[in-house]
């Protein structure tokens, strides 16, 4: 896999997690379908220690009411609890509002999404009690098709189909419905409906950044860049400049790419260097020394390097080793070991365009 495209699985790993923490946006934080796109976002002033304590959370509900109307208000403060990042106490709430009305489809989807990331298995019994309630929920037939994928792309496909049909202003379908197309294969069809989910909500950065990625895989580059940096003008996203950055090195501007290198790991003269955290930051040093050596800064170069062996170990180094011997250095030694000659290698292979886009550390 060439380094390029590894970068964008990471990315798009992230991003069908789903829990990337932003500023405050226009658009609707928690969303209607599939996992909640951001947490916090509440107004409460206050430091962590004191959210852990409870000190925003609201008011308890009124144990007077009735039932029903007492289960509706546990969904609202659990959306309240949701937006001051008290995730845990939000899923008691809804425990507390779907006994009070087993029927209440709004809370049996919203715990659905929550437990989305940790306990899917749970999620999907959530989802599907929705649907024997409200067979026709848009939201609950979007989010069942955002559990499927990589279980059953096609049922999922169908679900999300099917929950454009009932709703076409659904934005987090069109997206969910993009991820399953891409996993297919059909890129055009997914980035049809970015462009549909864009238009309904031009202020989402994770369509925005998803329509990036898938831009360009097809090669519209330009484009690819435009959404990355309307990302990073609303939330200064690192995702957005790690594919920015790969852009801007396609299209040969490595100056450019160079730039949003640096804001992610640091000047090269800076110190302390930034900790990678883990294989997909080790990546992002070769992605710089690229950059680097192709900006005719070689000993700059070299400093990334030594941040790639000492944190990426012998795998690192033997995995450069394995590409430079199949991409025209096929004298370079397989033994996990840094010398002179992986060092030269390695310019070489950084200033010629084939040989350079495709290395990578990655399996």
């Amino acid at each position: 896999m060439s380094f390029w495209m590894s970068r964008l699985y990471a990315v798009a790993a992230i991003l069908a997690a789903g829990f990337l923490v932003a500023p405050c946006f226009a658009y609707d934080r928690l969303g209607t379908a599939g996992p909640i796109r951001s947490f916090g976002g509440g107004t409460c002033k206050v430091d962590f220690a004191a959210r852990r304590r409870g000190e925003c959370d609201p008011p308890p509900v009124a144990s007077t009411l009735p039932p029903e109307r007492r289960s509706q208000e546990r969904v609202e403060r659990a959306r309240q609890l949701i937006s001051v990042m008290r995730v845990e106490q939000a899923v008691h709430e809804l425990d507390d509002a779907i006994a009070d009305d087993p029927l209440n489809s709004s809370a049996l989807l919203l715990r659905g999404r929550l437990k989305i990331a940790g306990k899917s298995g749970e999620a999907i019994r959530d989802i599907d009690r929705t649907l024997q309630i409200s067979p026709e929920n848009s939201n609950a037939l979007a989010t069942r098709a955002f559990i499927l994928p990589g279980q059953d792309d096609q049922d999922g496909l169908r679900d999300a189909t099917k929950a454009l049909t009932l709703d076409p202003n659904n934005a987090d379908a069109f997206w969910i419905r993009s991820t399953i197309l891409a996993r297919m294969g059909n890129l055009d069809e997914a980035e049809q409906d970015l462009n549909s989910a864009v238009a309904l909500e031009p202020d989402n950065p994770t369509t925005l950044l998803s329509r990036a990625q898938i831009r360009m895989q097809i090669g519209k580059t330009t484009e690819a860049r435009n959404d990355a940096t309307a990302v990073i003008a609303l939330r200064g996203d690192r995702n957005a400049r790690q594919i920015r950055a790969i852009v801007e090195a396609m299209s040969g501007d490595y100056a450019a790419a160079l730039d949003d290198l640096n804001v992610i790991l640091d000047r090269p003269k800076d110190q302390p260097v930034a900790v990678p955290a883990g294989r997909d930051f080790v990546d992002l040093y070769v992605q710089r020394a690229l950059a680097l050596a192709r900006t005719g800064k070689p000993a700059e170069a070299k400093q990334d390097l030594d941040t790639i062996v000492r944190y990426g170990g012998v795998r690192a180094v033997l995995q450069m080793q394995v590409y430079l011997r199949s991409h025209g250095f096929p004298d370079v030694k397989l033994d996990g070991a840094r010398s002179n000659q992986l060092d030269d290698a390695l310019q070489a292979c950084f200033i010629n365009d084939a040989c350079g886009r495709g290395i990578s550390i990655r399996g």
